[in-house]
């Protein structure tokens, strides 16, 4: 099976010079808990979660509306290909600790996402599918530490 047979297609997503309040609005609307966020062609630059909006909100005393998505953003955006057999995908969210994927075409483009939870449902039916599926659920839900990444404005001089 392969991440195009389980993902959602129908995908809202942000840009980078997008503030974190047009995030969270999706998210409420949508009732999700993750966003895409995409450049102008379309291609996957980052993905903003929930509590990635919560920590930076929160934890900085900001408005959502006065912080940018591209200030959450940092690294490589961890993606997947919609033509990615499922165990590879699994195998991404293992490595990398994430419960959604941004799927992507051919040229990059956003296409999708895939959940964890979307593959629920298929576990009925594929026995090795579910063991890769409660594998990947276990070492995700693993407590983890918060860490803040200092912006260059906030540093003090030692």
């Amino acid at each position: 099976m392969q991440v195009k047979d389980m993902m959602k297609t129908d995908v809202e997503f942000c840009s980078a010079e997008d503030n974190l309040m047009k995030t969270a609005e999706i998210m409420r609307r949508r009732d999700c808990g993750a966003v895409p966020i995409v450049d102008e062609q379309n291609c996957v630059v980052g993905m903003l979660t929930d509590r990635d909006i919560c920590l930076a909100v929160a934890a900085r005393n900001r408005k959502a509306s006065d912080v940018k998505c591209k200030e959450l953003i940092n690294g490589e955006a961890i993606v997947c290909a919609a033509d990615d057999k499922l165990k590879e995908a699994l195998r991404k969210m293992r490595k990398h600790r994430i419960e959604r994927l941004a799927a992507i075409g051919a040229g990059g483009e956003l296409i999708g996402i895939l959940s964890i939870g979307d593959l629920l449902p298929a576990v009925q039916r594929d026995k090795k599918l579910k063991k890769k599926v409660y594998a990947t659920l276990e070492k995700i839900s693993r407590p983890r530490p918060i860490v803040l990444r200092e912006r260059e404005s906030e540093k003090v001089e030692r």
